[in-house]
C-alpha cells in the first residue's frame, strides 16, 4: 500500500525532475522521488557502515604499527647496549680513519635498508616470524603460547624499574662517554673528515 503526500518543489528542481522522467522511459516523477528518498534515507546507515569499516581498518593498522615500533625500539636498545658494552674505545689517533670507514659502512647499510623497504620485506619481522615457528624455545618461556607476537606482558611490579624487580638480578647496562666520537662527524656546513 502506498500513502499519498504533497510536496512543494522549487521551479528549477521541478523542471529537473520532469526532465529526468522524460529521459528514462517508464519512469514516473513519483518513482524518481521515491527512489531518491529511499537512497537519501538509507545513506546514513551506509555511510556509518563504511565509516565503521574504515575505522576498524585504521585501528588494525595502528596496532600493527605499534607492534612494529616496539620491535624497532627493542632492536635499537639491545644493539646499542651490546655495541657500547663490547666496543673498546679507540685511540684518538685512529678516530679520523675509523669515522671515514664508519661513514662508508653506513652508506652500504643505508642502501640495504632502502632495498628492503622498497621490496616490502622487513628483515626483523621476517626473522621473528621464522624463529617463532622453527625455534619457539628461543622466546621467553613466560609468554603464553596463544598470545600474538608483540603482545605486552603484564609487569610484575608496574612502577618498579626492570633492574629492580624482586627476585631478579640487576640488569647491567653499558654507558658511552659524552661527546666521545662526535669530533669526527661533520656539523652542518663543514667538510667531511678534514
Amino acid at each position: 500500500m502506498k500513502r499519498r503526500i504533497t510536496v512543494r518543489l522549487s521551479e528549477p528542481l521541478f523542471e529537473r525532475l520532469e526532465a529526468a522522467a522524460r529521459r528514462h522511459p517508464g519512469a514516473s516523477k513519483t518513482g524518481l522521488v521515491e527512489a531518491a528518498l529511499h537512497f537519501f534515507l538509507s545513506s546514513d546507515t551506509n555511510d556509518q557502515a563504511v565509516l565503521l569499516r574504515r575505522l576498524n581498518w585504521m585501528s588494525h593498522q595502528l596496532e600493527q604499527l605499534e607492534r612494529d615500533l616496539r620491535i624497532v625500539n627493542e632492536t635499537v636498545g639491545l644493539h646499542a647496549r651490546y655495541h657500547l658494552t663490547i666496543a673498546p674505545p679507540l685511540p684518538t689517533s685512529t678516530h679520523r680513519a675509523a669515522c671515514a670507514l664508519g661513514f662508508e659502512r653506513f652508506e652500504v647499510f643505508a642502501a640495504q635498508v632502502g632495498r628492503r623497504v622498497h621490496l616490502g620485506t622487513p628483515l626483523m619481522r621476517e626473522t621473528i616470524d621464522r624463529l617463532s615457528t622453527t625455534k619457539p624455545d628461543l622466546f621467553a618461556s613466560s609468554i603464553k603460547e596463544d598470545s600474538p607476537l608483540g603482545a605486552r606482558l603484564a609487569d610484575p611490579e608496574p612502577d618498579a624499574p626492570a633492574s629492580t624487580v624482586a627476585g631478579e638480578d640487576p640488569v647491567l647496562s653499558a654507558a658511552a662517554e659524552e661527546g666521545g666520537s662526535n669530533a669526527c662527524f661533520p656539523e652542518a656546513g663543514r667538510n667531511r673528515f678534514r
